[in-house]
């Protein structure tokens, strides 16, 4: 009950943290478009351009949390928690045509720097939207933590970036007004694309293990071991295999056994070493198998034994 309300609780996170997500950014893409089309800022029109995809990768967030906190069905015996590596990867190649399109921007106002028609207005559109970043950063610093969803700590490091790329814009705009720097405009929007491809290697360094099935990490795979071992009646382990799917654990591991005590007492052991590994790490599914201690085809070719 304990690790199901667990789940509850960062499911609830996870859709909060979307939905957030996604009214900042299109209430930001809606003033950027507006201060572009007053300005011709390229900086802006930059900025514009990543609200614009922070919005497609928002809305891709928000269905996938969606989708992946549904329970197992007959299509998909594990659950769907993969929906949020695979988003995040959808994530990565949005984030990066973004990047391309600032940069290529940014590339043309340092050949042909043109005049902004309304700095003031370019600076208070750039400063509001980075008050309202931070906002966002901060709340899914909180949902990021409570809910462990790999989905919203890739939208949290993009909007990271932005806050920067936001501040890189807003001293471009005002070094233009101020003492006529006008290349200072396409060097912001550089500046903004470089902090996108940055974010796109976080997001990718979090999705292709639990796409991939990467084993977790090693101090994970320690703790799984000593919890295994300590569990009255387990002699031994072998082919413990693990791997991530969203925030979801999955545990494999044979257990190995006294090849003369009953079935029940082998079950019951089994359900108490399951039972252990879910208090310790309760959004995991485990699955154990009680093999024979000592039997010459106890480790069935798998080299991890213990």
């Amino acid at each position: 009950m304990e690790a199901a309300s667990l789940r509850s609780d960062g499911d609830a996170w996870a859709r909060a943290g979307t939905a957030m997500s996604v009214a900042v950014a299109l209430g930001l893409l809606l003033a950027k478009l507006y201060g572009w089309l007053t300005t011709g800022s390229a900086a802006v029109l930059g900025s514009a351009a990543d609200s614009g995809l922070d919005l497609l990768g928002s809305a891709v967030a928000f269905g996938a949390v969606r989708y992946a906190a549904q329970p197992a069905d007959s299509d998909h015996r594990f659950g769907h928690q993969k929906a949020e590596g695979l988003a995040a990867m959808m994530q990565a190649i949005v984030i990066s045509a973004s990047a391309i399109f600032v940069a290529y921007e940014g590339i043309s106002r340092l050949v042909d720097p043109q005049p902004l028609r309304d700095a003031a207005l370019a600076m208070r559109v750039l400063g509001l939207a980075t008050l309202v970043t931070i906002a966002l950063v901060a709340f899914q610093t909180v949902a990021a933590r409570r809910s462990g969803s790999l989905v919203i700590r890739g939208d949290r490091a993009h909007y990271v970036g932005d806050v920067i790329a936001n501040l890189g814009a807003l001293l471009a705009v005002l070094l233009a007004d101020r003492y006529g720097l006008l290349r200072a405009d396409g060097a912001a929007a550089l500046l903004a694309s470089a902090f996108l491809l940055w974010s796109v290697r976080g997001i990718l360094l979090g999705a292709l293990p639990q796409v991939m099935d990467q084993e977790l990490p090693d101090a994970d795979r320690r703790r799984i071991a000593t919890i295994t071992d300590a569990v009255p009646g387990v002699m031994g382990h072998h082919a413990l295999r693990t791997r991530m799917a969203g925030r979801r654990r999955y545990i494999q591991i044979h257990l190995e056994m006294d090849p003369y005590i009953t079935l029940l007492q082998s079950h019951d052991i089994a359900d108490e070493v399951e039972e252990r590994l879910k208090d310790a790490f309760p959004d995991a599914e485990v699955i154990t198998h009680q093999d024979p201690y000592g039997h010459e085809d106890a480790d069935h070719g798998d080299h991890d034994r213990h």
